[in-house]
Order: structure tokens, then C-alpha cells, then sequence
């Protein structure tokens, strides 16, 4: 049940941000002071990009304490990212772990064009491109998802998430940001 709703507020929260009426306009100082007194508990962990273009909390209309959101460039899981998904999974129970990439990844069109980057950023490159089973410039989108699924298998082979998944206290799920459009697809 806290799996259903859990899904169901991002659904609801996206298609009130697509329609352009959200409800989280702005913040009390009561939601503040009972966050600080009685802490977080996200229904949702999204590991998504770091592209402005894509601000997470506001695309599921969530306002704070409601998502646990991790942020890299490709929406790529290293060691930090998994580390903060344990947090979110073992200590905080967040029921749900989304891996939400986007349409037009400038992270991963550089994977794959390739051009100057750092030590730092040829990591994320490298990780993005080991994910990519068709790494072609004809078909991107098909690079983006591969990338978007990549992250989630990821996350499905940690021994400690795994072991929430099986018990059924957690949910993975893949899904892709439209620029276009602003709705969320899960897949």
C-alpha cells in the first residue's frame, strides 16, 4: 500500500507540474519546524541529472521532506550515490528508488561525441558509456535509456537494497523526463 501511494503522488505531482497548477507554492514555518523536530521521511529517493533544465522536487510537485533526491551529471551512481541510497533505504525507509534521466543528456551526447573533460568528468563519461549498448549518435534516446537503465541495475545488485526489494519494502523504477513536455514516463 505505501508503495502504490508512494508511486501515485509522483504521478499526480507530475501531471499537476505538466498542467502547469502545482500545489507546493511555497513553505510554511510549521512543515519547517516539524521537519527539524520530527525529521524526514521521503516516499521517494530519485537519483537524477545534475541539468538545470530538470528540477526534480518541482517536477513531481514535491515540496520538503517529501523526496530524497541525489543529483549527478548522466544520473550516474558511484560510490557516494549508493552510499546515500543505503542512507535513504536502510535508515530513512523510503519505500520507492527512481532513476529518472531526461531527453537532450548533455552528459551523454558527450559520452559519446566525446571532447576535453577533466579527470572528474571522464569518470562519469566512462560510466555512462559501460551502460550504453548502442552507443550511436543515430539514436540517442535509445543511449539515454540504456544509460537510465544502466543506473538502475546498479542500484537492483546492491546487496543491501536487493535485500529490501525482496522483502517487498522497496520499489525500483526507471523513468525519462521530457524536456518538451514536462511529463514523466516510467518504464
Amino acid at each position: 500500500m505505501i508503495l502504490e501511494k508512494a508511486f501515485k503522488n509522483l504521478e499526480e505531482g507530475n501531471a499537476r507540474y505538466v498542467s502547469g497548477v502545482p500545489q507546493q507554492t511555497s513553505v510554511s514555518t510549521e512543515l519547517r519546524n516539524n521537519l527539524f523536530t520530527k525529521g524526514q521521511s521521503p516516499y521517494a529517493a530519485i537519483v537524477g541529472c545534475s541539468d538545470s533544465r530538470v528540477p526534480i522536487e518541482l517536477i513531481f510537485d514535491a515540496g520538503p521532506g517529501e523526496l530524497f533526491v541525489i543529483r549527478t551529471a548522466g544520473n550516474v551512481i558511484g560510490a557516494f550515490e549508493m552510499g546515500s541510497l543505503e542512507y535513504a533505504v536502510g535508515w530513512l525507509k523510503t519505500p520507492l528508488v527512481i532513476v529518472v534521466g531526461h531527453q537532450h543528456c548533455g552528459a551523454v551526447h558527450l559520452a559519446l561525441e566525446g571532447g576535453e573533460s577533466g579527470e572528474a568528468l571522464e569518470e562519469i563519461l566512462q560510466e555512462i558509456r559501460s551502460g550504453i549498448q548502442n552507443a550511436n549518435l543515430t539514436d540517442i534516446d535509445a543511449a539515454e535509456n540504456d544509460n537510465i537503465r544502466h543506473s538502475l541495475s546498479k542500484i537492483a545488485a546492491n546487496p543491501l537494497i536487493a535485500k529490501y526489494v525482496s522483502q517487498g519494502a522497496v520499489r525500483l523504477v526507471a523513468a525519462k523526463y521530457s524536456l518538451e513536455t514536462g511529463k514523466v514516463s516510467f518504464f
